[in-house]
């Protein structure tokens, strides 16, 4: 599922485990659409645009992001295949979509717990 920018705002103040997070993931960095940071593909694999620091708030969003689309794969609320995306037993044709828009269900579910993720992933608990 690709993903555009479009965050409330984080805590970043914690980095201390973020090179343990990213080691931790299946992570491929390589040119995306023009607009894509990242995107998680259904092998478990998240693809991160080439131009995207993966240490930076920006990047690590993309990640808390894209992560929360995987457990909506792991899960069997979304899959897709070149023409169609299917989220909870409904078809989506991917042609006449606006991919990564919070419209969607899976991105409008993948925004709304993506500070929380994020937390989960980047925030240090004490």
């Amino acid at each position: 599922m690709a993903f555009k920018l479009n965050f409330p705002e984080f805590n970043n103040s914690d980095q201390e485990n973020t090179n343990e997070v990213i080691s931790s993931m299946n992570i491929l960095v390589k040119e995306l659409d023009e607009g894509i940071h990242a995107e998680a593909d259904k092998s478990g694999v998240t693809n991160v645009d080439v131009d995207v620091d993966l240490h930076s708030l920006e990047g690590k969003k993309s990640l808390a992001h894209e992560q929360i689309h995987h457990e909506q794969m792991q899960e069997g609320e979304l899959d897709y295949d070149n023409d169609f995306v299917f989220w909870k037993g409904t078809l989506f044709p991917r042609k006449t979509m606006n991919e990564g828009s919070d419209g969607l269900g899976w991105e409008w579910d993948a925004y709304n717990k993506e500070e929380d993720m994020f937390d989960s992933m980047f925030t240090k608990n004490t």
